[in-house]
Protein backbone atom coordinates (compact mmCIF):
# COMPACT_ATOMS: atom_id res chain seq x y z
CA UNK A 1 0.00 0.00 0.00
CA UNK A 2 1.55 3.09 -0.59
CA UNK A 3 0.50 6.54 1.48
CA UNK A 4 -1.50 9.58 0.21
CA UNK A 5 -0.60 12.00 -0.98
CA UNK A 6 2.53 10.81 -2.02
CA UNK A 7 3.80 14.55 -1.64
CA UNK A 8 4.11 13.64 2.25
CA UNK A 9 6.69 10.78 1.79
CA UNK A 10 8.27 13.34 -1.03
CA UNK A 11 9.30 16.09 1.34
CA UNK A 12 9.99 14.03 4.38
CA UNK A 13 13.23 14.11 5.72
CA UNK A 14 12.75 12.01 8.97
CA UNK A 15 15.31 12.26 11.67
CA UNK A 16 17.59 9.47 10.74
CA UNK A 17 17.63 10.41 6.97
CA UNK A 18 18.82 13.67 8.26
CA UNK A 19 21.54 12.28 10.06
CA UNK A 20 22.69 9.42 7.95
CA UNK A 21 23.38 12.01 4.98
CA UNK A 22 24.76 14.65 7.61
CA UNK A 23 27.29 12.21 9.13
CA UNK A 24 28.50 10.96 5.49
CA UNK A 25 29.21 14.25 4.80
CA UNK A 26 30.91 14.07 8.19
CA UNK A 27 32.92 10.87 7.17
CA UNK A 28 33.59 12.51 3.76
CA UNK A 29 35.22 15.59 5.32
CA UNK A 30 37.15 13.21 7.94
CA UNK A 31 38.34 11.19 4.79
CA UNK A 32 39.79 13.98 2.83
CA UNK A 33 41.46 15.62 6.22
CA UNK A 34 39.25 19.16 6.35
CA UNK A 35 38.62 17.59 10.03
CA UNK A 36 40.87 15.41 12.41
CA UNK A 37 39.13 12.53 13.97
CA UNK A 38 40.28 13.91 17.42
CA UNK A 39 37.98 16.91 16.59
CA UNK A 40 34.95 14.36 15.66
CA UNK A 41 36.03 12.08 18.53
CA UNK A 42 34.78 8.64 16.85
CA UNK A 43 37.30 5.97 16.27
CA UNK A 44 36.79 4.76 13.00
CA UNK A 45 38.24 1.34 12.19
CA UNK A 46 39.78 -0.34 8.88
CA UNK A 47 39.36 -3.55 7.87
CA UNK A 48 40.36 -5.35 5.12
CA UNK A 49 40.45 -9.58 4.09
CA UNK A 50 37.21 -9.93 6.25
CA UNK A 51 36.56 -13.64 6.27
CA UNK A 52 32.45 -13.84 4.91
CA UNK A 53 29.97 -16.33 6.08
CA UNK A 54 27.66 -18.10 3.41
CA UNK A 55 25.20 -18.84 5.77
CA UNK A 56 24.84 -15.38 6.50
CA UNK A 57 23.83 -14.55 3.01
CA UNK A 58 20.07 -13.16 2.02
CA UNK A 59 18.45 -11.71 -0.92
CA UNK A 60 15.24 -9.67 -1.77
CA UNK A 61 12.82 -10.80 -4.15
CA UNK A 62 12.17 -7.74 -6.75
CA UNK A 63 8.62 -7.09 -6.84
CA UNK A 64 6.26 -6.60 -10.38
CA UNK A 65 7.07 -3.48 -10.74
CA UNK A 66 10.32 -3.50 -10.18
CA UNK A 67 10.93 -7.03 -12.28
CA UNK A 68 9.13 -4.65 -15.36
CA UNK A 69 11.51 -1.61 -15.18
CA UNK A 70 14.49 -4.37 -14.82
CA UNK A 71 13.14 -6.09 -17.57
CA UNK A 72 12.85 -2.82 -19.60
CA UNK A 73 16.18 -1.18 -18.31
CA UNK A 74 18.36 -3.89 -16.55
CA UNK A 75 20.30 -3.31 -13.38
CA UNK A 76 20.42 0.46 -12.24
CA UNK A 77 23.81 2.11 -12.90
CA UNK A 78 23.08 3.31 -9.01
CA UNK A 79 20.39 3.09 -6.06
CA UNK A 80 19.74 3.90 -2.37
CA UNK A 81 17.46 2.18 -0.15
CA UNK A 82 16.54 3.56 2.93
CA UNK A 83 14.51 1.55 5.95
CA UNK A 84 12.20 2.47 8.15
CA UNK A 85 8.83 2.50 9.86
CA UNK A 86 5.65 4.34 8.62
CA UNK A 87 4.90 7.27 10.99
CA UNK A 88 3.13 9.49 8.88
CA UNK A 89 0.50 7.19 6.61
CA UNK A 90 -2.58 6.41 8.74
CA UNK A 91 -3.78 3.72 6.60
CA UNK A 92 -0.28 2.05 7.26
CA UNK A 93 1.71 1.23 9.74
CA UNK A 94 4.59 -1.40 9.55
CA UNK A 95 7.77 -1.23 7.85
CA UNK A 96 9.24 0.51 4.68
CA UNK A 97 11.55 -0.58 2.00
CA UNK A 98 12.26 3.01 0.11
CA UNK A 99 14.17 2.70 -2.80
CA UNK A 100 15.53 4.88 -5.56
CA UNK A 101 16.73 3.32 -8.69
CA UNK A 102 19.32 5.47 -11.08
CA UNK A 103 19.73 5.00 -14.89
CA UNK A 104 22.04 7.36 -16.17
CA UNK A 105 22.41 5.94 -19.63
CA UNK A 106 18.52 6.33 -20.11
CA UNK A 107 18.72 9.84 -17.95
CA UNK A 108 15.83 8.54 -15.68
CA UNK A 109 15.11 7.44 -12.20
CA UNK A 110 12.06 5.42 -10.37
CA UNK A 111 11.30 5.77 -6.69
CA UNK A 112 9.80 1.80 -5.14
CA UNK A 113 7.61 1.86 -2.20
CA UNK A 114 7.51 -1.58 -1.00
CA UNK A 115 7.81 -2.57 -4.43
CA UNK A 116 5.69 -0.27 -5.87
CA UNK A 117 6.67 2.28 -8.72
CA UNK A 118 5.18 5.72 -7.13
CA UNK A 119 7.22 8.31 -8.86
CA UNK A 120 10.01 8.34 -11.98
CA UNK A 121 11.78 11.53 -12.99
CA UNK A 122 14.53 12.58 -15.74
CA UNK A 123 18.50 12.96 -14.44
CA UNK A 124 19.51 16.24 -15.25
CA UNK A 125 22.93 16.64 -15.96
CA UNK A 126 23.67 12.83 -16.30
CA UNK A 127 27.64 11.75 -16.69
CA UNK A 128 28.35 10.78 -19.87
CA UNK A 129 30.38 8.18 -18.57
CA UNK A 130 30.83 6.08 -14.48
CA UNK A 131 32.09 3.64 -13.03
CA UNK A 132 29.64 0.40 -13.16
CA UNK A 133 28.68 -0.57 -9.26
CA UNK A 134 29.08 -4.01 -8.26
CA UNK A 135 26.18 -4.06 -6.25
CA UNK A 136 22.66 -4.98 -6.92
CA UNK A 137 19.11 -4.12 -4.69
CA UNK A 138 18.53 -7.67 -3.98
CA UNK A 139 21.15 -8.01 -2.03
CA UNK A 140 20.35 -5.83 0.88
CA UNK A 141 17.29 -6.49 2.99
CA UNK A 142 15.53 -4.69 5.58
CA UNK A 143 17.07 -4.65 9.19
CA UNK A 144 20.10 -7.11 8.33
CA UNK A 145 23.03 -7.44 10.46
CA UNK A 146 26.55 -6.15 9.46
CA UNK A 147 27.81 -9.93 8.90
CA UNK A 148 24.67 -10.43 6.66
CA UNK A 149 25.51 -6.96 4.78
CA UNK A 150 29.05 -8.02 4.14
CA UNK A 151 28.16 -11.88 3.52
CA UNK A 152 25.25 -10.71 0.50
CA UNK A 153 27.51 -8.09 -1.19
CA UNK A 154 30.42 -9.93 -0.85
CA UNK A 155 32.41 -6.73 0.88
CA UNK A 156 35.96 -7.76 2.69
CA UNK A 157 37.46 -4.56 2.74
CA UNK A 158 35.60 -1.83 4.63
CA UNK A 159 35.79 1.41 6.88
CA UNK A 160 33.42 1.77 10.13
CA UNK A 161 32.78 4.94 11.49
CA UNK A 162 30.76 5.24 14.98
CA UNK A 163 28.46 7.76 15.31
CA UNK A 164 28.38 10.14 18.51
CA UNK A 165 25.90 8.15 20.81
CA UNK A 166 24.11 11.72 20.91
CA UNK A 167 23.38 11.94 17.47
CA UNK A 168 22.25 8.03 16.68
CA UNK A 169 23.05 5.61 20.08
CA UNK A 170 24.71 2.78 18.26
CA UNK A 171 24.64 4.05 15.10
CA UNK A 172 27.46 3.06 12.86
CA UNK A 173 28.51 4.21 8.90
CA UNK A 174 30.05 1.85 7.00
CA UNK A 175 32.39 2.97 3.40
CA UNK A 176 33.42 0.10 0.72
CA UNK A 177 34.41 0.24 -2.48
CA UNK A 178 31.13 1.48 -4.55
CA UNK A 179 29.09 1.90 -2.09
CA UNK A 180 28.09 3.20 1.96
CA UNK A 181 25.46 2.10 4.31
CA UNK A 182 24.13 2.40 8.23
CA UNK A 183 23.16 0.67 10.83
CA UNK A 184 21.46 1.20 14.25
CA UNK A 185 21.97 -1.35 16.88
CA UNK A 186 23.42 -3.66 14.34
CA UNK A 187 20.56 -3.48 11.75
CA UNK A 188 20.69 -2.26 8.11
CA UNK A 189 18.99 0.82 7.73
CA UNK A 190 20.57 2.77 5.12
CA UNK A 191 22.38 1.70 1.71
CA UNK A 192 23.78 3.62 -1.33
CA UNK A 193 26.17 3.14 -4.12
CA UNK A 194 28.87 5.94 -4.91
CA UNK A 195 29.06 6.32 -8.59
CA UNK A 196 31.93 7.90 -10.06
CA UNK A 197 31.98 9.60 -13.16
CA UNK A 198 34.57 8.90 -15.84
CA UNK A 199 35.86 12.02 -16.65
CA UNK A 200 37.12 12.03 -20.96
CA UNK A 201 36.34 8.22 -20.48
CA UNK A 202 33.58 5.94 -22.29
CA UNK A 203 31.25 3.80 -20.66
CA UNK A 204 31.05 0.04 -21.51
Amino acid sequence: MVPQPYIQLKKRKNNLVSLLISLAVVGALVGLGFISINEYRSTPKSYEGTQLNLSDEMSYSFSTDQQRILDEHGLPDSFSILFYEEELDPQYEGDVRDEIWRYYGDEVYFVFYNGALIDQDGIPNAPDSWLPVQYNPDQFTAYASLESVLASGTIRDFFELPLEKNLIKDGVLYYAPGIMFGTVDNRLVYIETLSMEVVGGQND
